[in-house]
């Protein structure tokens, strides 16, 4: 079967980085192609369940591969290459892992629970993480968790949010309340995706990313074990926000690098060579790649919270503020006969913007887990 995919200077080690976590993954992914992926992405998070890479950020002891955050960068991209709305979506699966993962690191016995848990049958979790807002605590969602004698009843809403489709588990942060409604502390909830009272409802109505599965989920009533709360008190809680937020920065830049790489795979191969466009367009690709590494790096050899966060915020900046331009450049470079062809590569250079959006959006940088940001890379618009 024709792939639409290469082995060339695009992204030469591509095999190397997604059989890295999977082996066989490389090849079970290219059967099929990017456009494919694009109107449904199912089959590529069956792929990724099947080979347990939904277990790369999961810590070793609790049953996972133990990836580090420089393989996790690479491995995005080159997902983001093959299936762009699966590496997107997946983000926010893997970056709320590797979040708690940190704190399982530090003994907390409840969060290797959890991710114990999520090992055991490679489930997929969707996240109903904080958008930013100048001015709002970023844990108050308006979802609650009310105590009881068994456990906990979760109500609220999340829109967008991305695997509502294909996701096990919705991990959602909510205010935990007790039996009388006073308020007890901020927690995440990880809720069953079959259980009596989630709802998915329609609100993705873009071409773009439509694959992956950003619609909304409320929760009605939802009975949620004890053990299935982690509360985040205290240090421990502000840790985890700001990890939450530096593993999204990495991981949601090098998607859409990914994407990138697959908008460059629409230039033929013989108008590669000798087109400016095109190579500066990838170099570009190349050096903003590094700068996520070097931020992913740091995370490993564990340097300070705030250190990891700076570097990884920073890094998500210069992709934000290169990467639509590379697309435009790609784009051009790819000729005016694949525009006519089809529209496929004109949505993957529009997409390529949206990474703005994601949080902790510029202008709305303050709140719990961002309290660390350097002045500059706070205020940077």
């Amino acid at each position: 079967m024709t792939t639409g995919l290469i082995e060339d200077d695009v992204l030469p080690d591509a095999r190397e980085r997604l059989d890295g976590v999977a082996d066989g993954l490389h090849a079970a992914l290219t059967a099929g192609t990017p456009e494919e992926y694009e109107r449904d992405a199912g089959p590529v998070f069956a792929l990724l369940k099947r080979t347990r890479a939904t277990t790369m950020l999961v810590p070793a002891e609790c049953g996972g591969k133990g990836m580090t955050a420089e393989a996790a960068v690479r491995f995005q991209v080159a997902l983001g290459r093959s299936a762009p709305s699966a590496a997107i979506a997946t983000t926010m699966h893997h970056y709320k892992i590797a979040a708690l993962g940190q704190v399982a690191a530090g003994g907390d016995e409840g969060a290797r629970t959890i991710l114990r848990g999520i090992a055991r049958d490679a489930r997929l979790i969707a996240s109903g993480g904080a958008e930013s807002t100048p001015g709002r605590d970023l844990r108050n969602l308006g979802s609650q968790a009310v105590r009881d004698a068994s456990g906990y009843r979760v109500s609220g809403l999340k829109r967008p949010c991305s695997l509502s489709g294909s996701m096990d588990v919705l991990s959602l942060m909510v205010e935990l309340r007790a039996p009388d409604g006073s308020p007890e502390g901020f927690a995440q909830a990880f809720v069953e995706a079959a259980a009596e009272g989630v709802e998915r409802e329609p609100f993705w109505r873009s071409p773009l990313f439509l694959a992956a599965e950003s619609h909304a989920v409320r929760l009605s009533d939802v009975r949620v074990p004890p053990d299935q709360v982690f509360p985040l008190r205290g240090e421990t809680g502000r840790l985890f926000a700001s990890d939450c937020y530096s593993w999204f920065q990495l991981l949601i830049s090098a998607s859409y690098l990914g994407v990138a790489h697959c908008l460059a795979e629409a230039t033929p191969t013989g108008r590669r060579l000798g087109s400016r466009g095109w190579t500066g367009a990838t170099a570009g690709l190349r050096a903003l790649e590094a700068g996520l590494l070097e931020a992913a790096r740091a995370t490993d050899a564990g340097a300070p919270a705030g250190d990891r966060l700076n570097l990884a915020v920073a890094a998500r900046d210069r992709v934000e503020d290169a990467i639509g331009g590379i697309g435009a450049r790609l784009l051009r470079a790819a000729g005016g006969a694949a525009f006519a062809r089809t529209s496929f590569h004109t949505l993957l250079a529009g997409g390529l913007n949206a990474l703005a959006f994601h949080p902790p959006q510029r202008g709305a940088r303050d709140g719990i887990g961002l309290e660390s940001l350097h002045p500059d890379v706070k205020d940077r618009d």
